[in-house]
Order: structure tokens, then C-alpha cells, then sequence
């Protein structure tokens, strides 16, 4: 189809963990066409994960060629950006805006050490002004280990930015970030809404160092000549914050209060809803994030290998396929011809460590129960199996909360796969539905129609970001035998946890 040249299109960027998405919609919030492109972060001494910036930048401009070639959309009609990605990623970037060293991902465990001492001494501090739990995954430690281990680059450093910023910079040649990443970094107060002069101060790192914050949908500049010179889109259309891609894909698929859930099945999986006041929040054991709507906050908790685990399997029990949509299809049909339970196989995802509830990055992953009987399908099965009962495992940190979802939304890539979702339903007990927009890339293009005014409010785009593709209903048979085997699953972690020490 080809797209009139007096249309205004809106265009979404996600920098995701493993990949590139974006996407172009029409003025009315319709999806006009996507386009992906793959990388891999570095895996390093074992523990670490990093990225080079410009891999996600070149990733970036692959998608936009693609989406020019296969979508007839001019991109001179290209009237707002915005982008979206992966949260915490420690990115460093000099006073000439060049890259000092590879950004340290969320998934990194080298700053396990630092960890350990933040919390012992300042847990109390961090936790009243964060709202949030300190782990690996969050900014503040990868920093401490920077200046610690490579005092010269830390010295070099002119701002710390996160991986959607670095595409902004990209673009518009300016060093910002917006609330939402910012709340992720453990030196941002929650309430204030800005950075902890108070949790700076203690760890001796300069205000000057970190970018200045906007609201998602602020713009924060233009695009430069030299991007117009290089993917068409026209000089001058202006960009705008964007957001975490947590938040984005919440926002794209109409979250808006805590009678909502969100169940994401993606490389980590999670569990996200929405409330209007942290002051009554007793517990400090979900992630909390600064939302997109004003006023509102995102509650979110992970389990640290979900599709990262499914992937894995693919990596090592089908490395004579294709890396495809094919192969994971054949995983499908395989776990799926295994029965519930896969005869006794259980399967803790503990690749990467874990974090809710137990925030162990010591933990290993198992196979528990293996016998001669079994076969690559029941493995397969037990994958799914394992990875919602993470998920099950999670949702006992939001309390009574979980008692009040009312409606289930389903995200992320996993959805793809029918086995495993009904797996996941199966195992929480939960009907549910997926989102026909459940994608962070749509979500930043809906947020930069906001912002340069084409889609109205906030509040306005929300009701274009609420379709559902199909619904999800639960087997309470199924549910009845994995809530037996959610026991067993928990007594083996337990037991396994006696002998690691």
C-alpha cells in the first residue's frame, strides 16, 4: 500500500536487550509497518554483559532502511521520534560526545562487591529516597565500580546516559534522560522526582556528570542534517524524551491503574501494575518506577531469565537449527506433546542469577528429576514450565495488591508462543488477554504524537493503545496439578539453597 504524502506519521524506536524494533503509525495511532534487527551484548569473564552504543545506533538506522523499503512510507511525512529502551545500562560519553567504553548492561554482575557495601551501610538511606530495592541490575553500583576499577574513564566521563539516550543523542546532537530512566539509576528520589543531591553526595559523584530530566513526552531537540543525510528522515523534526521501555510498553498497551497487570514474557519477565500513591506502599520488594502519566507510579518486579532461558535452550539443545521464528516453533510443538508437569522435570531459570523475591545473583539454574524416560521435549516443556513458575514466585511480592487484578494483559515476545502462554495462564491461575499494542517501539511513537500535539493528551492516546488481539483462558486441571508442583518447585529451591552453603 502505498500512504499519501499529506499523512503524518509518527515513528517508535526500542533499544532492546538483544535487538532493534521500530515502527512507523499513521496520525490516528494505526500501525503502519515494523522492522527489526538482532545483536548480541558482549558476554565477557563470565558475569559481565556489555554493549558497544554504536551497535544499537547502526541497528537503529537497519530498521528505518527496512521500514523504507518495504513500507512505501515517505519519510518526509516523518513529523515527531521517539524512542524507548532497555533500562540502567551504565553508558558513558565524553565532553566531544564520543563513547568511553562499552555500556554495562542491566544483566551485568560484576558489581556484586559494591552491591554488598551499599547495602550493608546505606540501605536505610536509599530505600527512603529511592523507593526501590538495590541490586546489580541498577545504575548506581556499575557506577562505583567504574570509578573504583577505571578511575581514568570515570574521569573522563561527561555524562552517564542509558541506551534509548544515546539514540536521542544520535539524532539530536543533546545529553538528556527522562523520569522514568532516572528512577531506575538507585540516586533519583521517587517523590522529588529528581536526582538525590543527598545519595550523590554520599558516593562523590558530580551532578554535573548526569543529564538533565524531562517528562516522557517533552521534546529534548531536533533531528541533526547529518541523520536526515542518512535515513531520510527530514531535518528539524523534533524529538522527543521517550522512556523506559518498561514503562513505554505499559503505557502502549493502556496500564493506568492497579487493577491491571501486566505479564511480560520477555528476555527477563516481569510483572508490572500502576498505582497513584507510593506513600502507603509498606514494602520495598517491587521496582518502582516514575510513570508516564503524571502523578502515577509503575510498580514492577522481575524474575532475571524468562526468554533469555527459553533462548538459551534453544542455543544448546537445538544448535543444528536456524536461529529463527522456525525453531522456536519447534520447540513449541515439542513441549507441547509433552504432558503437564513433564513427568517429574523441573526446571529452576536461575541463568543469571535471580531477582524476586530472593535478589540472589549467586543463584544457579537446574534440571531437577531427569530420568531415562525423558526426552528433549519434556526439557522443552520444562523450560515453559520453570519460567512461570518464576513468574508465580514474583507475583507473591506484590501482596494484596495481586488480590485486586482484575485485568490481565499479557506482553512481550513469549506471547508468540501459544504453549507457553497457556502454560504461564495455567500456572498463575489467571485468565488473561493480549495486547493487539503491546510493544515498547509503538508505545514511543504514540508518546511522540503526544508530544508535538498530533494525538492529543495523554490521557487521549490512551484509548488508542487498549485494542485486544485474542484472550487467554486458564485450565483449572492444569492450574490444580502445577499448584502442587509450584510446592515442589519452592522445597527444592530451599534444599538447594542448604547446600550452596
Amino acid at each position: 500500500m502505498i500512504y499519501k504524502k499529506m499523512d503524518k506519521y509518527l515513528l517508535g524506536i526500542d533499544i532492546g536487550t538483544s535487538g532493534c524494533k521500530s515502527c512507523v503509525i499513521d496520525n490516528k495511532g494505526k500501525l503502519i509497518a515494523s522492522a527489526c534487527h538482532e545483536y548480541s551484548p558482549l558476554i565477557t569473564r563470565g558475569r559481565w554483559v556489555e554493549q558497544d552504543p554504536i551497535d544499537w545506533y547502526r541497528a537503529s538506522v537497519v530498521t528505518l532502511k527496512k521500514l523504507k523499503s518495504k513500507s512505501c512510507i515517505d519519510f518526509k511525512s516523518i513529523v515527531a521520534v521517539g524512542v524507548t529502551g532497555q533500562m540502567r545500562g551504565a553508558t558513558f560519553i565524553d565532553r566531544d560526545g564520543k563513547i568511553i567504553r562499552n555500556s554495562i548492561l542491566w544483566n551485568d554482575l560484576r558489581n556484586e562487591k559494591e552491591v554488598k557495601e551499599i547495602n550493608e551501610e546505606y540501605s536505610d538511606i536509599l530505600q527512603a529516597v529511592t523507593r526501590n530495592p538495590l541490586n546489580t541490575m541498577c545504575t548506581l553500583p556499575k557506577i562505583l565500580w567504574m570509578m573504583r576499577n577505571e578511575p581514568d574513564n570515570w574521569e573522563r566521563t561527561y555524562k552517564v546516559i542509558f541506551p534509548k539516550d544515546y539514540i536521542n543523542f544520535k539524532l539530536t546532537g543533546n545529553l538528556q534522560t527522562d523520569l522514568s530512566d532516572a528512577s531506575g539509576t538507585s540516586y533519583y528520589d521517587l517523590k522529588k522526582q529528581n536526582w538525590s543531591d543527598e545519595i550523590l553526595n554520599i558516593f562523590s559523584i558530580p551532578r554535573k556528570k548526569l543529564p538533565d530530566i524531562y517528562p516522557s513526552t517533552a521534546i529534548i531537540g531536533k533531528v541533526s542534517s547529518v541523520v536526515s543525510d542518512e535515513v531520510g528522515i527530514p531535518k528539524g523534526v523534533p524529538v522527543i524524551a521517550g522512556g523506559s521501555d518498561a514503562t513505554v510498553e505499559s503505557f502502549s498497551i493502556g496500564l493506568i491503574n492497579s487493577r491491571q497487570c501486566k505479564i511480560r514474557l520477555g528476555t527477563s519477565g516481569a510483572l508490572s501494575t500502576i498505582v497513584n500513591d507510593i506513600d502507603s506502599l509498606s514494602n520495598i520488594k517491587n521496582y518502582c518506577w516514575s510513570y508516564i502519566l503524571n502523578d502515577k507510579w509503575m510498580l514492577d518486579t522481575n524474575t532475571r531469565s524468562c526468554a533469555q532461558a527459553v533462548k538459551w535452550f534453544r542455543d544448546v539443545f537445538y544448535k543444528d537449527r536456524p536461529k529463527t521464528g522456525k525453531t522456536y516453533d519447534e520447540i513449541d510443538e515439542e513441549a507441547q506433546s509433552a504432558p503437564v508437569g513433564s513427568e517429574g522435570l523441573l526446571f529452576h531459570p536461575y541463568l543469571l542469577g535471580e531477582d524476586a523475591p530472593y535478589w540472589d545473583s549467586g543463584l544457579k539454574g537446574n534440571f531437577f528429576g531427569v530420568s531415562v524416560n525423558h526426552g528433549r521435549s519434556h526439557f522443552a516443556r520444562a523450560i515453559y514450565e520453570g519460567t512461570a513458575f518464576a513468574l508465580k514466585d514474583v507475583m507473591s511480592t506484590f501482596g494484596d495488591l495481586a488480590n485486586g487484578f482484575k485485568e490481565n494483559i499479557f506482553t512481550g515476545g513469549g506471547v508468540k508462543s501459544k504453549c507457553w502462554l497457556s502454560i504461564v495462564a495455567d500456572v498463575l491461575g489467571m485468565d488473561g488477554k493480549v495486547s493487539a499494542n503491546a510493544d515498547a517501539a509503538f508505545g514511543a511513537a504514540i508518546l511522540a504524537g503526544v508530544g508535538v500535539g498530533v494525538l492529543g493528551k495523554l490521557e487521549d492516546a490512551i484509548c488508542l493503545c487498549s485494542n485486544t488481539e485474542r484472550f487467554i483462558e486458564y485450565n483449572r486441571e492444569n492450574h490444580k496439578i502445577y499448584s502442587d508442583l509450584f510446592y515442589k518447585y519452592k522445597r527444592i529451591k530451599r534444599i538447594c539453597d542448604k547446600h550452596k552453603q
